[in-house]
């Protein structure tokens, strides 16, 4: 799943965007479509009474520690656009955090469910049961968040506004691709900072791209309740490619309905 929060996600479309765009780029100035954040008008904000920076260190603090946090659900989508293309993934599941989470998706027509039981890991799709990769995918819904903290000192504070009946104080960060390579901390952009020195195509395309990262918390519990990521890539003489992702995190607290199978349930069925 991996919010573009999470950092693989940027490096799998910037990788796309230079095969698209060609592998490499006479130098010189080139034509670049506007992306739509260009034209965009700046969302209203309000004035700032907490360090975005704040906000999210004590949201993830609490979603460690704090009882409410321990268990939850979750819903949400990732949507990739290329040119006249467009693709839609949706998740939802459930998390109890003494225990494991699952996943359903649907990914292309195909519907997966994915288990996480201690630190065992399972995969269902039409009806069969396997083990998953001894590399786990990466599903966890709060994994990566700490990669934006480097960034927060840009955001910007935007009005309360009410998340599934809560009411949420969103923030807002906006940069570029180019950015977003010089400060990011997470060791999963190495690869990608030595790559760049001998790819103009890639740092064109990075100089000229748009990551807004928007995450509401509970005002009253200091939760996450919603994040949602978008990058935007331009295409040279052609257009733009991007990726939005959109995740509710909500019913904190609310064991109701969670099934997390234990292993011996699912493994009397596993194909292997």
């Amino acid at each position: 799943m991996r919010k573009l929060t999470k950092a693989w996600a940027l490096l799998a479309a910037i990788c796309t965007a230079s095969l698209l765009g060609g592998c490499t780029y006479e130098s010189g100035t080139k034509a670049f479509a506007t992306t739509n954040f260009d034209t965009q008008p700046a969302p209203p904000t309000t004035a700032q009474t907490e360090s975005a920076a704040e906000w999210l260190k004590t949201a993830l603090e609490k979603g460690k520690t704090a009882e409410e946090a321990q268990a939850f659900w979750y819903r949400g989508h990732v949507l990739n656009r290329i040119l006249a293309r467009t693709t839609t993934s949706m998740f939802d599941g459930a998390v109890l955090n003494d225990k494991g989470y699952n996943v359903g998706t649907r990914i292309a027509a195909q519907p997966y469910t994915y288990y996480r039981i201690g630190d065992k890991r399972y995969i269902r799709t039409n009806d069969y049961w396997v083990t998953a990769p001894d590399e786990p995918l990466e599903f966890d819904v709060l994994k990566g968040f700490e990669d934006w903290l480097p960034f927060m000192d840009r955001a910007v504070q935007l009005p309360d506004e009410k998340v599934i009946g809560v009411v949420c104080v969103p923030f807002q960060v906006k940069m570029t691709g180019a950015q977003w390579l010089k400060d990011s901390q997470s060791p999963l952009f190495e690869p990608l900072k030595k790559l760049v020195g001998d790819r103009p195509d890639l740092e064109y395309i990075l100089k000229e791209s748009t990551i807004k990262a928007t995450f509401w918390y509970g005002k009253e519990d200091r939760l996450i309740h919603q994040y949602e990521t978008w990058i935007i890539l331009p295409l040279p003489e052609a257009g733009t490619m991007d990726q939005q992702v959109k995740f509710n995190l909500y019913k904190y607290g609310d064991t109701g309905g969670i099934n997390i199978k234990e292993p011996e349930e699912v493994e009397k069925y596993l194909l292997y």
